[in-house]
């Protein structure tokens, strides 16, 4: 066997080494042994029984940043103070006792501030009766593995474009705060979803539009409190939840600010750029107690604010899931009724005021559904949207009425116009000169055309629209807004808008018509007369209304009370009468 290091001979060993021998070659191996306390990148500490330092290793010194010096001598619970107490430390000494060993992490502030972390452990050493003569410890820096586990954890948890919650922390932060909640608190979760965030995308590139988001995102950030959360769970939604006791009312006014603050410009290189919002809520614990559940609810209020709410916040309710059932079945049945000749239209005249000459004709949407019956389009669109069926409808529509002119042409000789509506969405796929080709092969003047676009849509999207509704107007259609006096109306936009007419909405013209209602159609002839464009008032039902209309210089009307939706062969007959 070889004995020329004692460092690596066991106790059983010994006796067949001299004692000189043994005296060398302990003093080599005591030689060897602080050699490589030296040099180890391990901080090395030896104690005596109590824990007051003998030694330390370079390593050490450099790791609690203190001179061999100042440590020597010193209680080793002396050392490190301020980020642990007595109590921390008596733990350790029960543990040591009990095991022989013990390890850790400790922690201590650098001289820059930073919060350091290190692996510490600890081993007792005992003499033949057992007492402890001597404690050595081994202390290792874990600062840059921790802060890895830190960045990896956080990027676990957090989207990265936007630094804001994901999906897995708002799962695991919802399970912590609803348990926090105080009698009477409730959490108020909203579904977030962006209105244009897409058509910006495409048009200025992911480089605008991630900008555009991290922006957003801020802004969401400063309506939360300290135990409140961002989350983004998807390109263009985000969740929001807020905590506290609030009415239902005081909840939706803080909503349309949130929604305002929103929708405020934002500065992206050289654009100026705004998105929409639509915004769903539900309660915890009143709508449900788990996330998923809430989550559910509240996309469904979402999409309920999308489609039918003026204000565009919506609070879930019941009612709501039959509402989007309906909705679901309607948007997988719609490419049947597309193809299967489920469609078709009627035709409201429009009529002069003053005479019995009619303006123009509008073409109405009907499904007949084979289970549902006839449904009307405020029943079915909310799921053409949802198919993603916009611009394959919008093309039915479009070459229906082209060959339904073209037959009124070839029969009657008939020179009237024919309005479609539009909901704008299928005007930024840049259409113009499909449907500009269509009217071209039928032989019909693009003059017998006129698009209504909704005011609403056209008062956000004004500057994407305004090219190709220039290209319309150019080949000779006609362009008017509709539902003027419904939801949101900028009169200083109006006048840049490249349009030849307006249509009052049906909503000016209530049943009861007082004296405000009178007030604003006034001031939209008014309008209409300085813009030197045409006005059209839909849904007149009286005699009252009609000539309150002709007295303030309304061009032309259409409702019931002028003329019912008619069948092309009812309009046929018509033609034909009149021709005889």
């Amino acid at each position: 066997m070889d004995h020329s290091n004692v460092l690596w001979t066991t106790s059983a060993d010994w006796h067949q080494i001299g004692p000189d021998r043994l005296r060398e070659l302990a003093d080599r191996s005591l030689t060897l042994a602080r050699e490589i306390m030296q040099h180890t990148r391990e901080g090395i500490v030896v104690m005596d029984g109590r824990g007051r330092v003998v030694g330390v290793n370079p390593a050490f010194c450099r790791l609690s940043e203190l001179n061999a010096a100042d440590i020597e001598g010193c209680h080793i619970t002396d050392i490190n103070e301020e980020l642990h107490d007595r109590r921390y430390y008596r733990e350790i000494w029960q543990r040591l006792q009990q095991q022989g060993n013990w390890q850790g992490e400790v922690q201590h502030h650098t001289r820059e501030g930073r919060l350091a972390t290190h692996r510490l452990m600890l081993h007792l050493i005992r003499d033949k009766s057992g007492r402890v003569n001597h404690i050595i410890g081994i202390l290792d820096d874990i600062s840059r593995l921790r802060r890895s586990e830190d960045q990896l954890s956080y990027l676990a948890h957090h989207d990265i474009l936007t630094g804001t919650a994901n999906r897995a922390l708002l799962l695991s932060w919802f399970g912590k705060i609803k348990a926090a909640l105080q009698q009477k608190e409730q959490l108020a979760l909203l579904f977030i979803d962006l209105d244009r965030f897409k058509p910006i995308n495409d048009s200025f590139g992911h480089g605008v539009g991630d900008q555009l988001l991290k922006a957003l995102a801020v802004r969401l950030q400063e309506q939360v409190g300290p135990n409140e959360l961002v989350a983004r769970i998807g390109g263009d939604e985000f969740v929001m939840i807020w905590r506290g006791a609030m009415t239902e009312q005081a909840l939706m006014d803080k909503a349309g600010k949130l929604l305002e603050r929103i929708e405020a410009p934002v500065q992206v290189e050289d654009h100026k750029l705004s998105v929409g919002a639509s915004i769903g809520v539900s309660l915890y614990p009143d709508h449900g107690v788990e996330l998923e559940t809430l989550l559910r609810y509240a996309d469904t209020a979402m999409y309920e604010a999308k489609t039918y709410s003026k204000t565009r916040v919506c609070l879930f309710d019941r009612a709501q899931f039959a509402r989007l059932e309906l909705q679901q079945w309607l948007a997988g049945d719609l490419p049947r009724a597309i193809e299967g000749q489920q469609l078709y239209l009627e035709y409201q005249p429009s009529l002069v005021l003053g005479s019995h000459r009619w303006n123009s004709l509008e073409a109405l949407l009907r499904w007949r559904h084979p289970e549902l019956g006839v449904l009307y389009p405020a029943q079915f669109l909310p799921a053409v949207g949802a198919a993603g069926l916009w611009n394959r409808l919008a093309d039915w529509v479009f070459d229906e009425v082209v060959r339904q002119i073209h037959c009124w042409q070839q029969a009657h000789q008939w020179q009237g116009r024919v309005s479609i509506n539009l909901s704008g969405l299928e005007l930024e796929q840049q259409r113009a000169e499909q449907w500009l080709a269509q009217l071209s092969r039928q032989g019909v003047s693009p003059e017998h055309i006129i698009l209504e676009v909704r005011s609403d849509f056209m008062m956000r999207r004004s500057e994407s629209l305004q090219g190709v509704l220039n290209r319309f107007r150019t080949a000779g259609m006609g362009v008017y807004l509709d539902n003027v006096g419904e939801g949101r109306f900028n009169f200083g936009k109006l006048r840049q808008l490249p349009i030849d007419g307006i249509k009052l909405d049906r909503s000016l013209l209530s049943a009861h018509f007082d004296v405000l209602d009178q007030s604003v159609i006034r001031s939209l002839l008014l309008l209409g007369k300085s813009l030197d464009i045409a006005v059209i008032a839909c849904g007149v039902e009286t005699d009252e209304q009609m000539r309150f209309l002709h007295q303030y210089g309304c061009g032309a009307a259409q409702g019931r009370f002028l003329a019912s939706p008619m069948s092309p062969n009812e309009l046929n007959t018509i033609y034909s009468s009149r021709t005889n």
